[in-house]
Protein backbone atom coordinates (compact mmCIF):
# COMPACT_ATOMS: atom_id res chain seq x y z
CA UNK A 1 0.00 0.00 0.00
CA UNK A 2 1.27 3.37 -0.28
CA UNK A 3 0.29 4.62 2.70
CA UNK A 4 -0.77 8.32 1.42
CA UNK A 5 -3.58 8.62 3.25
CA UNK A 6 -1.84 7.99 6.66
CA UNK A 7 1.61 10.03 5.64
CA UNK A 8 -1.17 13.14 5.22
CA UNK A 9 -3.09 12.31 8.42
CA UNK A 10 0.36 12.17 10.25
CA UNK A 11 1.81 14.97 8.73
CA UNK A 12 -1.45 17.10 9.94
CA UNK A 13 -1.53 16.07 12.94
CA UNK A 14 2.51 17.15 13.95
CA UNK A 15 1.90 20.52 12.24
CA UNK A 16 -1.51 20.62 14.38
CA UNK A 17 0.07 19.98 17.74
CA UNK A 18 3.13 22.81 17.03
CA UNK A 19 0.57 25.36 15.75
CA UNK A 20 0.99 28.66 17.57
CA UNK A 21 -3.19 29.20 17.76
CA UNK A 22 -3.56 25.00 19.30
CA UNK A 23 -0.65 25.48 21.98
CA UNK A 24 -2.55 28.94 23.18
CA UNK A 25 -6.23 27.31 23.21
CA UNK A 26 -5.03 24.28 24.96
CA UNK A 27 -2.87 25.34 27.56
CA UNK A 28 -4.00 26.74 31.23
CA UNK A 29 -1.73 29.56 31.70
CA UNK A 30 -0.50 32.60 29.34
CA UNK A 31 2.80 31.77 30.18
CA UNK A 32 3.08 28.03 29.89
CA UNK A 33 5.36 26.63 27.15
CA UNK A 34 6.48 30.00 26.48
CA UNK A 35 10.22 28.99 27.43
CA UNK A 36 12.62 26.62 25.76
CA UNK A 37 13.01 23.26 27.86
CA UNK A 38 12.90 20.22 27.87
CA UNK A 39 9.26 18.96 27.53
CA UNK A 40 7.24 21.51 25.33
CA UNK A 41 3.57 21.53 24.68
CA UNK A 42 4.06 18.94 21.67
CA UNK A 43 6.27 16.27 23.06
CA UNK A 44 4.33 16.74 26.67
CA UNK A 45 1.31 15.36 24.76
CA UNK A 46 2.86 13.24 22.89
CA UNK A 47 4.37 11.57 26.24
CA UNK A 48 1.05 11.57 27.47
CA UNK A 49 0.08 8.86 24.77
CA UNK A 50 2.94 6.86 24.90
CA UNK A 51 2.55 3.19 26.80
CA UNK A 52 0.35 4.13 29.57
CA UNK A 53 0.77 0.78 31.30
CA UNK A 54 4.90 1.66 32.58
CA UNK A 55 5.70 3.54 35.34
CA UNK A 56 6.56 7.20 34.44
CA UNK A 57 10.13 6.95 34.66
CA UNK A 58 10.43 3.71 32.33
CA UNK A 59 7.97 6.23 30.14
CA UNK A 60 10.29 8.49 30.07
CA UNK A 61 13.57 6.40 28.91
CA UNK A 62 11.96 4.79 26.39
CA UNK A 63 10.54 7.63 24.71
CA UNK A 64 13.64 9.82 25.22
CA UNK A 65 15.69 6.88 23.97
CA UNK A 66 13.46 6.72 20.54
CA UNK A 67 14.66 10.33 20.21
CA UNK A 68 18.04 9.72 21.07
CA UNK A 69 17.97 12.49 23.64
CA UNK A 70 18.64 10.22 26.89
CA UNK A 71 20.97 12.96 27.88
CA UNK A 72 18.65 15.75 28.13
CA UNK A 73 15.90 13.47 30.06
CA UNK A 74 14.05 15.84 32.45
CA UNK A 75 13.10 14.28 35.43
CA UNK A 76 9.40 12.27 36.55
CA UNK A 77 8.32 15.51 38.50
CA UNK A 78 9.28 17.58 35.69
CA UNK A 79 6.85 15.65 33.27
CA UNK A 80 3.91 15.97 36.26
CA UNK A 81 4.46 19.90 36.60
CA UNK A 82 4.20 19.77 32.49
CA UNK A 83 1.14 17.68 31.95
CA UNK A 84 -0.95 19.97 34.35
CA UNK A 85 -0.26 22.78 31.74
CA UNK A 86 -2.26 20.97 29.01
CA UNK A 87 -5.95 20.83 29.14
CA UNK A 88 -7.73 17.48 28.50
CA UNK A 89 -9.62 18.99 25.43
CA UNK A 90 -6.58 18.98 23.30
CA UNK A 91 -7.35 14.99 22.93
CA UNK A 92 -10.22 15.44 22.36
CA UNK A 93 -9.70 18.27 19.33
CA UNK A 94 -7.25 15.44 18.28
CA UNK A 95 -9.69 12.97 17.75
CA UNK A 96 -11.78 15.40 16.35
CA UNK A 97 -9.66 16.48 13.65
CA UNK A 98 -8.64 12.31 12.75
CA UNK A 99 -11.98 11.48 12.32
CA UNK A 100 -13.12 14.37 10.33
CA UNK A 101 -9.74 13.89 8.00
CA UNK A 102 -10.76 10.15 8.23
CA UNK A 103 -14.63 10.66 6.14
CA UNK A 104 -13.17 13.48 3.72
CA UNK A 105 -9.68 11.68 2.37
CA UNK A 106 -10.53 8.18 3.52
CA UNK A 107 -13.44 8.19 1.47
CA UNK A 108 -12.39 9.39 -1.64
CA UNK A 109 -9.86 6.21 -1.31
CA UNK A 110 -12.93 3.83 -0.55
CA UNK A 111 -11.66 3.14 2.98
CA UNK A 112 -15.24 3.78 4.65
CA UNK A 113 -17.86 1.37 5.05
CA UNK A 114 -21.41 1.78 4.55
CA UNK A 115 -24.44 -0.51 4.66
CA UNK A 116 -27.44 1.00 1.81
CA UNK A 117 -25.57 3.98 1.52
CA UNK A 118 -25.28 5.23 5.05
CA UNK A 119 -23.11 5.19 7.71
CA UNK A 120 -23.92 3.13 10.99
CA UNK A 121 -23.41 4.50 14.24
CA UNK A 122 -24.27 3.25 17.55
CA UNK A 123 -24.66 5.12 21.10
CA UNK A 124 -24.31 3.41 24.75
CA UNK A 125 -22.81 4.01 28.15
CA UNK A 126 -20.34 2.14 30.15
CA UNK A 127 -19.35 2.84 33.69
CA UNK A 128 -15.89 3.89 34.34
CA UNK A 129 -14.02 2.85 37.47
CA UNK A 130 -11.71 6.20 38.49
CA UNK A 131 -9.24 6.89 41.33
CA UNK A 132 -10.38 7.04 44.30
CA UNK A 133 -9.96 10.35 45.85
CA UNK A 134 -11.61 13.03 48.05
CA UNK A 135 -11.55 15.26 44.68
CA UNK A 136 -13.18 12.44 42.51
CA UNK A 137 -15.58 11.58 45.64
CA UNK A 138 -17.18 15.34 45.47
CA UNK A 139 -17.39 14.93 41.56
CA UNK A 140 -18.73 11.77 40.27
CA UNK A 141 -20.93 8.66 41.45
CA UNK A 142 -19.99 5.85 44.29
CA UNK A 143 -21.27 2.69 43.81
CA UNK A 144 -21.52 -0.02 46.43
CA UNK A 145 -22.87 -3.21 47.11
CA UNK A 146 -22.67 -5.60 50.17
CA UNK A 147 -18.64 -6.82 49.31
CA UNK A 148 -18.15 -3.61 49.02
CA UNK A 149 -19.85 -0.93 51.56
CA UNK A 150 -16.97 2.19 50.85
CA UNK A 151 -18.01 2.13 46.92
CA UNK A 152 -15.89 2.39 44.28
CA UNK A 153 -16.10 5.68 42.04
CA UNK A 154 -17.48 5.60 38.87
CA UNK A 155 -18.42 7.76 36.12
CA UNK A 156 -21.25 6.67 33.30
CA UNK A 157 -19.73 7.38 30.33
CA UNK A 158 -21.35 7.78 26.84
CA UNK A 159 -20.14 6.89 23.57
CA UNK A 160 -21.20 7.78 19.66
CA UNK A 161 -19.53 4.84 17.78
CA UNK A 162 -19.21 3.74 14.10
CA UNK A 163 -19.65 0.01 14.13
CA UNK A 164 -18.26 -0.59 10.44
CA UNK A 165 -15.50 1.81 10.90
CA UNK A 166 -14.26 1.15 14.58
CA UNK A 167 -14.23 4.42 14.63
CA UNK A 168 -15.35 6.35 18.05
CA UNK A 169 -16.68 9.73 16.88
CA UNK A 170 -17.72 11.44 20.34
CA UNK A 171 -17.17 10.37 24.23
CA UNK A 172 -18.20 11.82 26.56
CA UNK A 173 -16.95 11.88 30.47
CA UNK A 174 -18.78 13.95 33.18
CA UNK A 175 -20.57 11.40 35.35
CA UNK A 176 -23.68 11.89 34.87
CA UNK A 177 -26.40 8.72 35.74
CA UNK A 178 -28.73 9.95 32.55
CA UNK A 179 -27.02 8.56 29.42
CA UNK A 180 -29.55 9.68 27.51
CA UNK A 181 -28.65 13.35 28.75
CA UNK A 182 -25.48 13.34 26.43
CA UNK A 183 -27.56 12.77 23.02
CA UNK A 184 -29.19 16.00 23.78
CA UNK A 185 -26.31 17.74 24.89
CA UNK A 186 -23.07 15.93 23.58
CA UNK A 187 -23.76 13.70 21.08
CA UNK A 188 -26.35 16.04 18.80
CA UNK A 189 -23.67 18.48 17.54
CA UNK A 190 -21.52 15.58 15.99
CA UNK A 191 -24.55 13.86 14.27
CA UNK A 192 -24.58 13.23 10.60
CA UNK A 193 -27.74 13.01 8.49
CA UNK A 194 -25.97 10.08 6.17
CA UNK A 195 -25.95 8.28 9.73
CA UNK A 196 -28.14 5.72 11.16
CA UNK A 197 -27.96 5.93 14.97
CA UNK A 198 -28.68 2.41 17.10
CA UNK A 199 -29.31 2.56 20.34
CA UNK A 200 -30.42 -0.53 22.96
CA UNK A 201 -33.43 -0.38 24.64
CA UNK A 202 -32.71 1.70 27.43
CA UNK A 203 -33.13 4.59 24.98
CA UNK A 204 -37.04 3.52 23.68
CA UNK A 205 -38.71 6.86 25.21
CA UNK A 206 -40.87 9.66 23.47
CA UNK A 207 -37.45 12.42 23.98
CA UNK A 208 -35.29 10.32 22.21
CA UNK A 209 -37.69 9.68 19.11
CA UNK A 210 -38.98 13.30 19.04
CA UNK A 211 -35.23 14.42 19.61
CA UNK A 212 -34.48 12.27 16.37
CA UNK A 213 -37.21 13.61 14.43
CA UNK A 214 -36.75 17.13 15.06
CA UNK A 215 -33.12 16.84 14.26
CA UNK A 216 -33.88 14.67 10.84
CA UNK A 217 -31.98 12.25 12.15
CA UNK A 218 -32.40 8.42 11.44
CA UNK A 219 -32.74 6.07 14.41
CA UNK A 220 -33.18 2.18 14.91
CA UNK A 221 -34.34 1.46 18.35
CA UNK A 222 -34.97 -1.78 20.15
CA UNK A 223 -38.08 -1.82 22.23
CA UNK A 224 -39.18 -2.83 25.60
CA UNK A 225 -41.80 -5.44 24.98
CA UNK A 226 -43.71 -4.17 28.28
CA UNK A 227 -44.06 -1.22 29.61
CA UNK A 228 -44.16 0.82 26.27
CA UNK A 229 -45.72 2.96 23.94
CA UNK A 230 -49.59 1.10 23.47
CA UNK A 231 -49.07 0.80 20.19
CA UNK A 232 -46.23 -1.19 20.10
CA UNK A 233 -47.97 -3.71 23.06
CA UNK A 234 -50.58 -4.12 20.51
CA UNK A 235 -48.13 -4.57 17.61
CA UNK A 236 -46.75 -7.01 19.73
CA UNK A 237 -50.12 -9.40 20.45
CA UNK A 238 -50.67 -8.67 16.64
CA UNK A 239 -49.34 -10.78 13.78
CA UNK A 240 -47.88 -8.02 11.85
CA UNK A 241 -44.28 -8.34 11.24
CA UNK A 242 -43.79 -4.62 9.80
CA UNK A 243 -45.95 -1.53 10.66
CA UNK A 244 -46.34 2.23 10.19
CA UNK A 245 -47.76 4.23 13.86
CA UNK A 246 -48.42 7.73 14.73
CA UNK A 247 -47.23 8.31 18.37
CA UNK A 248 -48.04 11.02 20.53
CA UNK A 249 -45.98 12.25 23.52
CA UNK A 250 -46.52 10.49 26.64
CA UNK A 251 -47.71 12.09 29.86
CA UNK A 252 -44.03 11.77 31.76
CA UNK A 253 -42.21 13.68 28.67
CA UNK A 254 -44.36 16.09 27.73
CA UNK A 255 -42.92 18.94 30.25
CA UNK A 256 -39.31 18.20 28.59
CA UNK A 257 -40.91 17.88 24.87
CA UNK A 258 -42.89 21.48 25.34
CA UNK A 259 -39.41 23.11 26.61
CA UNK A 260 -36.80 22.31 23.80
CA UNK A 261 -39.83 22.77 21.74
CA UNK A 262 -39.83 18.83 19.87
CA UNK A 263 -42.75 17.65 18.03
CA UNK A 264 -45.49 16.64 20.22
CA UNK A 265 -46.41 13.85 17.67
CA UNK A 266 -44.33 11.66 15.07
CA UNK A 267 -44.77 8.93 12.27
CA UNK A 268 -42.53 5.63 12.55
CA UNK A 269 -42.03 2.15 11.87
CA UNK A 270 -42.36 -0.71 14.28
CA UNK A 271 -40.39 -4.19 13.13
CA UNK A 272 -40.31 -7.57 14.34
CA UNK A 273 -37.23 -9.22 14.28
CA UNK A 274 -36.93 -13.18 15.41
CA UNK A 275 -33.85 -13.92 17.15
CA UNK A 276 -31.58 -17.33 16.50
CA UNK A 277 -33.38 -18.72 19.66
CA UNK A 278 -36.89 -18.02 18.36
CA UNK A 279 -37.84 -15.53 20.77
CA UNK A 280 -39.00 -11.99 19.19
CA UNK A 281 -38.13 -8.25 19.33
CA UNK A 282 -39.55 -5.18 18.11
CA UNK A 283 -37.41 -2.30 16.99
CA UNK A 284 -38.91 1.29 16.19
CA UNK A 285 -37.63 3.09 13.42
CA UNK A 286 -37.40 6.28 11.36
CA UNK A 287 -36.46 4.36 8.59
CA UNK A 288 -40.29 4.58 6.84
CA UNK A 289 -39.56 3.48 3.02
CA UNK A 290 -39.92 -0.39 2.68
CA UNK A 291 -38.52 -0.76 -0.52
CA UNK A 292 -34.90 1.01 0.60
CA UNK A 293 -34.88 -0.84 4.01
CA UNK A 294 -36.42 -4.19 3.97
CA UNK A 295 -37.55 -5.58 7.01
CA UNK A 296 -35.70 -8.80 6.29
CA UNK A 297 -33.06 -6.70 6.97
CA UNK A 298 -33.36 -4.85 10.44
CA UNK A 299 -32.16 -8.15 12.68
CA UNK A 300 -28.65 -7.41 10.48
CA UNK A 301 -28.49 -3.72 10.89
CA UNK A 302 -29.35 -3.51 14.99
CA UNK A 303 -26.73 -6.71 15.47
CA UNK A 304 -24.19 -4.23 14.07
CA UNK A 305 -24.82 -2.54 17.37
CA UNK A 306 -22.67 -5.22 19.26
CA UNK A 307 -19.51 -3.15 17.69
CA UNK A 308 -20.13 -0.76 20.02
CA UNK A 309 -20.06 -3.29 23.21
CA UNK A 310 -16.82 -5.21 21.56
CA UNK A 311 -15.27 -1.39 21.65
CA UNK A 312 -15.99 -1.38 25.63
CA UNK A 313 -14.22 -4.37 26.04
CA UNK A 314 -11.10 -2.99 24.12
CA UNK A 315 -11.06 0.23 25.90
CA UNK A 316 -11.68 -1.95 29.26
CA UNK A 317 -9.18 -4.96 28.60
CA UNK A 318 -6.87 -4.05 26.33
CA UNK A 319 -6.40 -0.25 26.24
CA UNK A 320 -6.98 -0.83 30.53
CA UNK A 321 -8.74 3.00 30.79
CA UNK A 322 -9.28 2.44 33.73
CA UNK A 323 -5.82 2.17 34.96
CA UNK A 324 -5.23 5.83 35.40
CA UNK A 325 -1.27 7.08 35.29
CA UNK A 326 -2.66 10.41 37.40
CA UNK A 327 -5.23 10.80 40.50
CA UNK A 328 -5.84 14.54 39.32
CA UNK A 329 -8.82 15.59 37.80
CA UNK A 330 -6.82 16.85 34.90
CA UNK A 331 -4.74 13.69 34.86
CA UNK A 332 -7.73 11.51 34.90
CA UNK A 333 -9.12 13.29 32.10
CA UNK A 334 -5.83 13.25 30.44
CA UNK A 335 -5.85 9.71 30.56
CA UNK A 336 -8.99 9.06 29.41
CA UNK A 337 -9.87 11.09 26.22
CA UNK A 338 -6.16 10.32 24.79
CA UNK A 339 -6.56 6.65 25.10
CA UNK A 340 -10.42 7.63 23.01
CA UNK A 341 -7.68 9.30 20.62
CA UNK A 342 -4.94 6.50 20.28
CA UNK A 343 -7.89 4.17 19.89
CA UNK A 344 -8.87 6.38 16.86
CA UNK A 345 -5.91 6.67 15.37
CA UNK A 346 -4.97 3.55 15.42
CA UNK A 347 -8.38 2.18 13.66
CA UNK A 348 -7.77 5.37 10.85
CA UNK A 349 -4.18 3.92 10.17
CA UNK A 350 -4.82 0.24 9.76
CA UNK A 351 -7.50 0.93 7.16
CA UNK A 352 -5.44 0.06 4.18
CA UNK A 353 -3.50 -2.65 5.94
CA UNK A 354 -7.34 -3.82 6.48
CA UNK A 355 -8.24 -3.65 2.73
CA UNK A 356 -4.73 -5.30 1.85
CA UNK A 357 -5.66 -8.51 4.17
CA UNK A 358 -8.77 -8.55 2.37
CA UNK A 359 -7.77 -8.17 -0.74
CA UNK A 360 -5.72 -11.18 0.01
CA UNK A 361 -8.29 -13.25 1.61
CA UNK A 362 -10.37 -12.98 -1.89
CA UNK A 363 -7.13 -13.55 -3.87
CA UNK A 364 -6.25 -16.94 -1.45
CA UNK A 365 -9.46 -18.01 -1.35
CA UNK A 366 -8.22 -18.35 2.73
CA UNK A 367 -11.19 -20.69 4.74
CA UNK A 368 -11.38 -17.82 7.50
CA UNK A 369 -11.17 -14.39 6.92
CA UNK A 370 -7.84 -12.88 8.48
CA UNK A 371 -8.30 -9.23 10.00
CA UNK A 372 -5.65 -7.37 12.31
CA UNK A 373 -5.55 -8.41 15.90
CA UNK A 374 -6.19 -5.27 18.14
CA UNK A 375 -4.21 -6.49 20.53
CA UNK A 376 -1.19 -6.53 18.22
CA UNK A 377 -2.18 -3.10 16.74
CA UNK A 378 -2.40 -1.29 19.87
CA UNK A 379 0.71 -2.03 21.70
CA UNK A 380 2.49 -1.55 18.58
CA UNK A 381 0.79 2.25 18.46
CA UNK A 382 2.00 3.05 21.79
CA UNK A 383 5.35 1.73 21.88
CA UNK A 384 5.55 3.87 17.93
CA UNK A 385 3.75 7.01 18.72
CA UNK A 386 6.57 9.10 19.37
CA UNK A 387 7.90 8.22 16.08
CA UNK A 388 4.27 8.88 14.33
CA UNK A 389 3.45 11.75 15.70
CA UNK A 390 7.46 14.03 16.41
CA UNK A 391 9.43 15.07 13.59
CA UNK A 392 11.98 12.26 14.05
CA UNK A 393 15.32 10.87 11.69
CA UNK A 394 13.51 8.05 10.46
CA UNK A 395 11.05 8.64 7.64
CA UNK A 396 7.61 8.07 7.67
CA UNK A 397 7.07 5.64 5.16
CA UNK A 398 9.52 3.30 6.92
CA UNK A 399 7.84 3.82 10.09
CA UNK A 400 4.35 3.12 8.95
CA UNK A 401 5.95 -0.50 6.65
CA UNK A 402 7.12 -1.08 10.05
CA UNK A 403 4.17 -1.31 11.81
CA UNK A 404 2.35 -2.42 8.34
CA UNK A 405 4.56 -5.70 9.26
CA UNK A 406 3.92 -6.12 12.47
CA UNK A 407 -0.25 -5.91 12.04
CA UNK A 408 0.30 -8.56 9.13
CA UNK A 409 2.40 -11.03 10.94
CA UNK A 410 -0.39 -10.70 13.69
CA UNK A 411 -3.24 -10.94 12.23
CA UNK A 412 -5.95 -13.21 13.17
CA UNK A 413 -8.46 -15.31 11.79
CA UNK A 414 -12.43 -14.28 12.27
CA UNK A 415 -13.98 -17.95 12.29
CA UNK A 416 -18.33 -17.07 11.94
CA UNK A 417 -20.60 -18.55 14.65
CA UNK A 418 -18.00 -18.57 16.82
CA UNK A 419 -19.31 -17.40 20.39
CA UNK A 420 -17.97 -17.11 23.87
CA UNK A 421 -19.49 -16.81 27.24
CA UNK A 422 -20.04 -13.31 28.09
CA UNK A 423 -17.54 -12.40 31.12
CA UNK A 424 -17.64 -10.40 34.13
CA UNK A 425 -13.68 -8.57 33.24
CA UNK A 426 -14.09 -5.41 35.47
CA UNK A 427 -15.11 -4.37 39.03
CA UNK A 428 -16.92 -1.35 36.72
CA UNK A 429 -19.24 -4.40 34.88
CA UNK A 430 -19.77 -5.88 38.16
CA UNK A 431 -21.02 -2.48 39.95
CA UNK A 432 -22.84 -1.24 36.71
CA UNK A 433 -26.64 -0.29 37.31
CA UNK A 434 -29.11 1.08 35.09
Amino acid sequence: MTNENNILLITFLREFMKNSLIIDAFRFGDTDFTRNRKLPFWKTTVLILRSWKTSIHIKLTKFFDDLNLLDVMPTASAFCQARKKIKPELFIALKDETVKFFYKNYEKSGLVKHWNGRLLWAIDGSSINIPDTQETRNKYSIQANQYDKDGTVQTVSSFLYDVLNEICINAVFNGTKSEKNSIFKEHEKYFNKEAINIYDRLYADYSVLSFHVKEDTDFVIRCRLTQSFKEVIDFVKSDCRDKIVNLKVTEKQKKFVKENKLPEEITVRLVKVTLNNGDIEVLITSLLDRERYNYRDFKWLYNKRWGIETFFNRLKNLLEIERFSSETMVGIEQDFYGLIFLSTFESVLTKEDEEELSKQNTEKKLKYEYKINKSVSYSAFAEHIAELLLETNIPLPEILEKLSIIFKTGSCPQRPGRQFKRKIETPSRKLKVS
